[in-house]
């Protein structure tokens, strides 16, 4: 698997140069190098997680531009959205597909698959900032 800065510089987002800096200053700060890249300007976020979506093999989802469909929202409870920090988008067959902002997040799909009652989930990357304000938009509504 590609690390995250190499395929930012693969895609002329960053220098060797820009990515080495930020490596520094990460072994003195123990941020995550994407959280470094953004702050600094280097890459804007969307495109930073663009990126991490390509290096998970997911698709990223603008959940600014995506409706939601209220049926796939019925099949997860509020609480697990907001702990997991995911949000479900829609239901196609037996998948349910949710947005996620943390590749590396666990999260009980097992479960969320057995109390959904579907086969499969599958997993698109969007920003955090995005799965929280749908959170407060799609379950508000659910009410």
């Amino acid at each position: 698997m590609w690390r995250i800065g190499e395929i930012l510089i693969q895609k002329k987002l960053i220098s060797w140069d820009d990515l080495a800096k930020c490596l520094q200053e990460q072994s003195k700060t123990h941020e995550f190098l994407g959280e470094i890249l953004v702050r600094k300007g280097l890459v804007p976020k969307t495109l930073f997680y663009k990126a991490l979506a390509d290096q998970f093999n997911l698709k990223f989802l603008d959940l600014k531009r995506t409706h939601i469909n209220p049926k796939a929202v019925e099949m997860i409870p509020k609480s697990i959205a907001q702990k997991y920090l995911m949000v479900p988008i829609d239901m196609r067959d037996d998948t349910l597909i949710v947005g996620i902002s943390d590749p590396l997040k666990a999260w009980p799909a097992d479960e969320i698959k057995h109390f959904a009652k579907v086969k499969e989930i599958r997993s698109m990357l969007c920003l955090p900032e995005e799965i929280e304000q749908a959170i407060k938009e799609v379950y508000s509504e659910a009410v």
